[in-house]
């Protein structure tokens, strides 16, 4: 063979190497490597064998230790005797081929779940988030079929590789609703004309936080959000005390809080009341003497919130004032009224005494009046939701009969009748106060007898039909 006979075939042998190694590295399957690391220890002294790479390991112990890490994986062994232990660790690490992009995940850490019937509704917590399912609030499917009984689920989740918002601000959790386990756009709550109807949401959080609404994603077997986007930011009410409240959501879908650094404002403002002459204090007649109070300008079109102590009063877009000459006010001062009480006695029912210990109320341009009411557009009765950040045993009455001073003493006065709360997990929620009036706290006096439970279903069923409130 001649010299140029042999430079074609060393040519040709060197493309074909050439072309396998290309597709060799084109294809390659993951990489294992395996090595066997010694070390001694000596009690009580742990050792702590660090194998790092930059992309995913899988370290392997022989003691069977598996750590699956991103970055560093660290195989500590503690000790166990007094004595000199030699340990041999086998750490396997295999190489795989980086994707290319990464789908965001929104993987359920934690669940909540409660059967509500329609008529009565119902209110559920998990960690910080609270929700209240108003009376009267059914599910419409995306077939069209309204459900009076489902399950209702709060649902949180670990976020990853969701992004920023276009806005910015750093993502720091997400939470969803579910129906029957199914979160999606597809259902809507609705009151019984079809017509939505949204769940009231109420979360503590840093003044800082927002949220998302995030859409696009398709929930699998396990729960998990796969892929999705940001759609719109959402809007809340701030009531102040780190309580923030939303009465739009609509839908069972997730929303994304996220940190943006700027701390939000409370329209609430708070003052200190004045303090009640000598001679109001020494009178044997009951009191009620105001010691916090929260004020809110309202905009009936656009609702609002008020946070006093451990009481949050959330006024529902559409809410109005009648005054008590007919008048229909659009835009009216909501207070929130911390009451001290004096001479308030105990409450004997059935041989069961129940102590009062503080009280509550509404008021309207400063009028502490049975004679005004919550009305929508129409005239006709609209509640303020009330939460009380109290134990289940804890019950209340309506005061009336009293004198209101120009001090906003309350002076005079009896219990009329006991207000229902719908229990939740550690505190209560009231659905029928339509009159800003006082409510006296009680707590039963060797504890633990619940009186809400048996008032919650006779008053939730009058009220489902839109009539027949029992006020407070």
């Amino acid at each position: 063979m001649d010299a140029k006979s042999i430079g074609l075939t060393a040519a040709i042998v060197a493309a074909i190497v050439g072309f396998a190694l290309a597709g060799y590295f084109a294809i390659r399957p993951p990489t294992t490597i395996t090595s066997t690391v010694t070390s001694t220890i000596t009690s009580p002294v742990a050792t702590t064998v660090t194998t790092t790479t930059t992309v995913p390991t899988t370290v392997t112990t022989t003691a069977t230790a598996t750590t699956t890490t991103t970055a560093t994986a660290t195989t500590t062994v503690p000790s166990v005797s007094t004595s000199t232990t030699t340990v041999t660790t086998t750490v396997t690490t295999t190489i795989m081929p980086q994707s290319s992009s990464m789908a965001p995940e929104l993987i359920p850490v934690g669940v909540k779940t409660i059967m509500v019937d329609a008529a009565k509704g119902a209110t559920l917590r998990l960690g910080n988030i609270i929700v209240i399912i108003r009376p009267g609030t059914y599910v419409m499917t995306p077939s069209g079929q309204m459900l009076s009984s489902y399950n209702f689920s709060i649902i949180d989740y670990e976020l990853v590789n969701i992004g920023s918002p276009m806005m910015g601000g750093e993502p720091v959790f997400a939470f969803a609703y579910a129906v029957n386990g199914k979160v999606s756009p597809g259902y809507t709550f609705v009151n019984q004309e079809g017509k939505p109807y949204a769940v009231v949401t109420v979360v503590r959080m840093p003044s800082t936080w927002t949220s998302w609404t995030w859409l696009g994603f398709t929930q699998e077997s396990n729960g998990t959000l796969v892929g999705g986007h940001y759609v719109f930011i959402d809007s809340w009410a701030y009531a102040g005390s780190g309580i923030f409240v939303n009465y739009q959501f609509v839908k069972p879908v997730p929303w994304v809080f996220v940190n943006t650094g700027m701390p939000a404002s409370s329209p609430v403002v708070y003052t200190k009341p004045t303090t009640p002459n000598s001679t109001e204090v020494t009178t044997m007649t009951p009191e009620l003497i105001p010691v916090g109070i929260g004020t809110l300008m309202v905009n009936a079109t656009q609702g609002g919130a008020v946070a006093v102590g451990n009481i949050l009063a959330i006024i529902l877009p559409g809410t109005y004032v009648k005054t008590p000459s007919g008048q229909i006010l659009k835009e009216y001062n909501f207070s929130l009224v911390y009451q001290a009480i004096m001479n308030i006695p105990p409450l004997n029912m059935s041989g069961v005494y129940y102590w009062p210990l503080f009280s509550y109320a509404f008021a309207v341009n400063n009028q502490i009046n049975v004679g005004y009411t919550f009305v929508n557009a129409s005239g006709s009765p609209v509640p303020v939701l009330t939460i009380a950040f109290l134990p289940s045993w804890f019950t209340s009455w309506t005061w009336l009969g009293y004198v209101q001073l120009p001090d906003g003493t309350l002076l005079g006065g009896k219990y009329t009748f006991p207000n229902p709360w719908i229990p939740g997990d550690d505190y209560i929620v009231n659905v029928v106060f339509i009159k800003p009036v006082p409510w006296v706290f009680l707590a039963v006096e060797h504890g633990y007898v619940n009186m809400t439970s048996t008032t919650t279903t006779t008053t939730s069923s009058s009220s489902s039909g839109g009539s027949g409130y029992v006020w407070g």
